[in-house]
């Protein structure tokens, strides 16, 4: 115990020496050995290949993929052997042939087909991608059956989520469709779903059509956790729907606040009835966060899954990371480089105590590593 008071003593020393306003002044170099990636990503509700003239026309839907300039994009309403209202097409591997990108499909609903011998009818959402995609999976979150006569909420399948190789920069890339009725009741279900499905991962982009406008109380636990990509746009109102004459915003880029998004905006088609939305951002090699106000991000979605335990802990975390910004506004780079040490020897000693998990460890630490590579130059 004792031990543990002087340790806790001493970093508290630190700090009290780093908020000194009296250090010499160094230049903070900004390099880093570790590629740095920007791309665009996207998401379209394509309206079952149908445009705004209720005509199904694919290679309308691909010039519009097309014209986004997407390097990853997110798809709703994609029939896969559905029936005649899309001549039975196989929509994403064909958008996916024409493109040149690789996909992942996950069928909202499944059913047998029409005719024995026949593909099954699917509908669902997908993912086109020019990057590897290393892993995929079709995961569930509460639905009411558009298809069932007398539906309940119940877990359904539909909320895909994809593993992404971006030049050494795994992202976690999620695509959703949300309930689309009045009473919000489901959609506040399925965010809490998502939400939890997607805690497991901490560099990840969420795209799909929410059928919410930004103010909707069942949209807020994703503005609280995520960062909306509109905020970087310099165009006035990001209305997406109808988009014959676009009066909402329903279709949303979310991205983990550890990600560096640069800009967003919304395509002009009448390929289908929404509009597509498109940012841009940096990956960086290793998955690591862009700035120091996204390893306090974090910090904090680990102390909210218990990954970190006990106040003190997480007090130490947040006051060495506050340092770290007063060094990096300050540029003293001589100064960051030696409370960078010091955290790494916090988490060190906290991980040997039992207070934060492996995951907690390997991930924030590979983060204050990258921020030594890039400010120890």
């Amino acid at each position: 115990m004792k031990k543990a008071l002087l340790f806790v003593a001493g970093f508290v020393a630190l700090l009290w020496v780093s908020l000194s306003p009296s250090y010499e002044t160094y230049a903070v170099q900004g390099s880093s050995q570790l590629e740095e990636t920007t791309v665009k990503v996207a998401t379209y509700n394509v309206a079952a290949g149908r445009g705004t003239d209720g005509a199904y026309n694919l290679e309308r839907i691909a010039t519009a993929i097309e014209n986004t300039g997407a390097d990853i994009i997110g798809l709703q309403e994609v029939d896969v052997n559905w029936g005649d209202r899309s001549n039975n097409d196989n929509m994403v591997a064909l958008l996916a042939e024409r493109l040149d990108m690789e996909y992942y499909f996950a069928p909202i609903y499944d059913f047998d087909p029409a005719d024995e011998g026949e593909p099954r009818r699917q509908f669902g959402v997908a993912v086109l991608s020019k990057y590897p995609i290393t892993d995929a999976a079709n995961r569930e979150i509460a639905r009411l059956s558009t298809q069932d006569p007398d539906p309940v909420p119940k877990p359904a399948p539909g909320f895909l989520e994809a593993q992404i190789n971006v030049d050494g920069a795994e992202v976690a890339f999620y695509v959703t469709h949300l309930d689309y009725r009045a009473d919000p009741i489901v959609r506040e279900m399925q965010v809490a779903d998502m939400k939890e499905i997607m805690a497991a991962h901490t560099y990840s982009i969420l795209v799909g059509d929410m059928n919410a406008r930004p103010d909707a109380p069942e949209l807020q636990p994703l503005f609280q956790k995520y960062a909306d990509a509109w905020k970087w746009s310099v165009e006035e109102d990001g209305y997406t729907y109808p988009a014959a004459s676009p009066d909402r915003r329903i279709d949303y880029v979310f991205a983990s606040p550890r990600i560096e998004v640069h800009s967003a905006t919304k395509m002009s088609s009448q390929a289908a009835d929404h509009l597509p939305v498109v940012a841009e951002v940096s990956l960086i090699e290793g998955s690591h966060s862009y700035n120091l106000e996204g390893t306090e991000w974090l910090v904090d979605h680990f102390i909210e899954h218990g990954d970190i335990q006990g106040t003190e802990t997480s007090t130490l975390l947040h006051n060495h990371l506050r340092a770290l910004n007063y060094y990096k506004r300050q540029g003293k780079n001589e100064k960051l480089v030696k409370h960078l040490q010091g955290i790494t020897v916090l988490l060190d000693y906290e991980k040997e105590k039992g207070h934060i998990s492996g995951k907690a460890w390997e991930e924030l630490s590979s983060d204050i590593d990258y921020f030594k590579e890039k400010w120890n130059q």
